[in-house]
């Protein structure tokens, strides 16, 4: 069986794009197109392996590809299910550890400067930054783009202490989350982010800048960033566009009770009370 979608994306396609890929948007094509109906099943990795004449570790990638937009879900012994004929994300954003935080950023172009101002702090300033009223920061007003698409996905403000100010002539020029800066101009290591996410009605001048109408919904991220002792170095709020942006967190379980648990539960137990 022959796709007919797989020979004309690649004849399209640049020298760069991985053949993973070509075989992702054909699926999503054949899904869209209803070939691949909502709740149906996939072909088998066997039959698919065919039919584009790739390996499964090629296939595994593109149905993966699918499976972080939304668009289908693997299920073991019965097969890979559609779940959506189209991305419910166009960046999906997965997080197990403090260093994934910022993946997103692999992907993006050098942010874009709208507005940078110096600003001392004052007594509601002072209690969002953590900081003591009189305080002098940067706030650096910008946006991120990503290759291959020229629609912004994120307003943030960032606010840096006017120690660190040396790192504004790097941003434009390093597409790297900004708080890799602090390391390589000032050797300050974060080791810690806090991060607050909030649902919100976009304001009219992010709207604007994003491309999206006043008041429609967003992902609000505001991140406070420690180094050592304790100490914040950055703070940044960001606004991403709802309608091409998710965030996925895993946690994995830790079955083992921290040392006062396992004393009170040592303490709670005695010779003529067994343990449960």
């Amino acid at each position: 069986m022959t796709s007919g979608f797989l020979p004309a994306l690649t004849n399209r396609a640049s020298a760069t794009q991985p053949r993973y890929s070509l075989v992702a948007r054909a699926l999503a094509e054949n899904i869209g197109s209803g070939r691949y109906p909502v709740g149906s099943l996939l072909p088998t990795e066997f039959e698919l392996c065919k039919q584009f004449g790739v390996s499964r570790t090629t296939l595994r990638e593109a149905t993966r590809w699918l499976r972080d937009r939304g668009m289908v879900s693997g299920k073991a012994g019965v097969g890979t299910i559609v779940l959506a004929r189209h991305p419910a994300s166009q960046y999906v954003h997965a997080v197990e550890s403090i260093s994934d935080v910022f993946q997103y950023a692999k992907g993006s172009l050098p942010p874009v400067i709208h507005r940078i101002e110096e600003r001392e702090a004052g007594v509601e300033d002072a209690e969002f930054l953590r900081c003591v009223p009189g305080q002098r920061w940067l706030v650096i007003d910008l946006t991120r783009t990503f290759v291959g698409d020229d629609t912004p996905i994120l307003y943030a403000r960032v606010y840096v202490p006017q120690a660190y100010a040396g790192i504004v002539r790097l941003i434009p020029a390093r597409s790297e989350p900004i708080y890799t800066l602090l390391q390589a101009e000032y050797g300050e290591p974060v080791l810690g982010v806090e991060q607050e996410f909030r649902s919100v009605q976009v304001e009219a001048e992010q709207a604007r800048v994003l491309g999206i109408s006043n008041g429609a919904p967003g992902l609000s991220v505001t991140r406070h960033y420690f180094g050592s002792g304790e100490r914040l170095l950055l703070v940044t709020a960001s606004c991403y566009r709802s309608d091409c942006y998710s965030y996925r967190m895993r946690l994995n379980f830790n079955p083992r009770p921290d040392p006062g648990q396992t004393e009170a539960l040592d303490r709670s137990r005695s010779p003529d009370k067994p343990a449960p």
